[in-house]
């Protein structure tokens, strides 16, 4: 098709009137109006390519355009002028080998120089410009949707909105995300930054990948126009700040799960290193432990062993001797030394060095003295009522002693041998205490009876022993006999 000559006629004489009278237009964005003057190119106009056969109408054509600012000088390229103006309805690249005068976003600017493309973007080669600043504020962005959708119709315009990343990559001069709107067809757009930018290395791709959600504001361009069916558009983002994130970038998700994970690992390797030096320690303080129970065990078999010994003596000075009071003092001892050898017995013999189970040794220790007076072996009853109680030997001892003088006592003075005898034993717990009672059917305690009496042994005995357990005493005659009744604390 050939081409119009008409608009060749006019920069020669138009352009001088139209620079010279500019300063005194006012500076309202209608002054640059593209329907209102046909001095000035339309946008469709310069791209028109009217029998499709791949080549602008007006290449090579000297236009004057003019629109306001969306990008700032020296960002696309810091040496040359690379750039787009647009209106409500389009954009246009502007391109000049120098800057003559910055402009900014919202800056209104005139434009003259040739129709040229360059990788497939129809722009004008500036012979020269003017910049009107901030005339009028930048165009509001359009909608990313209807730009993914329909790229052609928004070259060189202003758009932003929401999209998915479905690549991530670069080129030999740039690096750029290839984006979808989400909706069913509407096609995907690049995301790109040039390494002719001035901020590159601000422009920070390694925290996106595949799936993540951003925010994006950039101006559409075109590429490959020579191979149509090979035509890719592009969004050149202009500064960092037209990149943000909708949600938490994979990125950083990965770096604080890989975190948790390092941490986890470091943690469990500590957590190990520390159990193998407490099981180590542990060891070493168990096998102490168990060489000192081994010893405790073999000194208390031993302390038994040495209180049978003289135990045993007693019996050879017990044959040797015709006084009855000597006899007597003689089993008296000999019993409560045989029931301290039997507390010994009865540690070595369980797991616990410390405790005893006062039940069982209250029964062993009834049973043992009953044995040692023959004579009332069938004469006398031994009844037991023992709640199961663990006291420690401190409380033992004392406690074994007191049942030792209370039950030798009962066999001394409260039966005969041709009379039916019965002694009843209890043990019990009550209110956090122990009560332990011992009780015969005797002809009961003499009037002048006196716990602390301190002419009587067995009593003042009893008192120190009770006095040791911090017992209370309750002792008195039952319509039976006797009954002694001690309430001491378990601690």
């Amino acid at each position: 098709m050939k081409k119009p000559r008409s608009q060749k006629q006019w920069p020669g004489i138009g352009l001088c009137a139209l620079i010279f009278l500019l300063p005194f237009l006012s500076p309202i964005e209608d002054s640059f109006g593209q329907a209102t003057d046909d001095a000035f190119w339309s946008f469709s106009k310069i791209r028109s390519d009217t029998n499709a056969d791949n080549e602008l109408d007006y290449l090579g054509e000297e236009v004057t355009i003019t629109g306001i600012a969306n990008i700032s000088t020296s960002l696309l390229h810091e040496h040359y002028l690379q750039a787009f103006v647009q209106n409500d309805s389009a954009g246009m690249s502007i391109f000049s080998n120098e800057i003559d005068t910055p402009f900014a976003p919202g800056d209104s600017l005139v434009v003259s120089g040739k129709v040229q493309r360059y990788n497939g973007l129809a722009e004008v080669n500036a012979d020269s410009y003017r910049v009107f600043s901030k005339t009028s504020q930048v165009p509001a962005p359009k909608p990313l949707k209807k730009a993914i959708a329909n790229p052609s119709e928004y070259l060189g315009m202003l758009v932003e909105g929401e999209g998915s990343i479905i690549e991530k990559g670069s080129t030999f001069n740039g690096k750029y995300l290839r984006i979808s709107s989400g909706e069913l067809g509407s096609g995907t757009i690049m995301v790109y930054v040039s390494n002719f930018h001035r901020l590159f290395n601000q422009f920070n791709f390694d925290v996106l990948s595949a799936g993540d959600k951003i925010l994006v504001k950039g101006i559409i361009s075109e590429n490959n126009p020579d191979f149509p069916d090979k035509k890719t558009y592009k969004l050149f983002l202009r500064t960092p700040g037209d990149l943000e994130y909708v949600e938490f970038p994979k990125y950083y998700m990965l770096l604080i799960i890989g975190g948790l994970v390092l941490l986890t690992a470091l943690i469990i390797g500590w957590v190990v290193v520390l159990r193998k030096q407490v099981d180590s320690k542990t060891s070493k303080i168990q096998q102490s432990l168990e060489e000192k129970e081994i010893l405790l065990q073999e000194i208390h078999h031993r302390v038994k062993n040495s209180l049978a010994i003289v135990s045993g003596l007693i019996e050879l000075q017990l044959d040797s001797t015709d006084s009855d009071e000597a006899k007597s003092v003689l089993q008296d001892s000999q019993t409560r030394i045989r029931s301290m050898a039997l507390i010994h017995e009865k540690l070595y013999q369980t797991k616990s060095l410390s405790d005893i189970t006062l039940n069982t040794y209250v029964k062993e220790l009834v049973e043992a003295i009953h044995s040692t007076f023959t004579e009332y072996n069938e004469a006398v009853d031994l009844k037991f009522e023992l709640d199961e109680i663990e006291l420690d030997i401190d409380r033992v001892i004392p406690c074994g002693l007191l049942i030792n003088e209370l039950v030798v006592n009962a066999f001394k003075h409260a039966f005969k041998k041709d009379k039916k005898g019965i002694l009843e034993v209890g043990l019990f717990r009550e209110n956090g205490n122990i009560k332990l009672s011992v009780a015969d059917n005797g002809p009961g305690l003499p009037d002048d009876f006196a716990i602390k009496d301190k002419g009587n042994l067995g009593s003042m005995l009893i008192y120190t022993f009770a006095e040791q357990l911090d017992a209370d005493i309750e002792a008195g005659n039952t319509t039976k006999g006797s009954k002694f009744v001690f309430t001491f604390p378990t601690n």
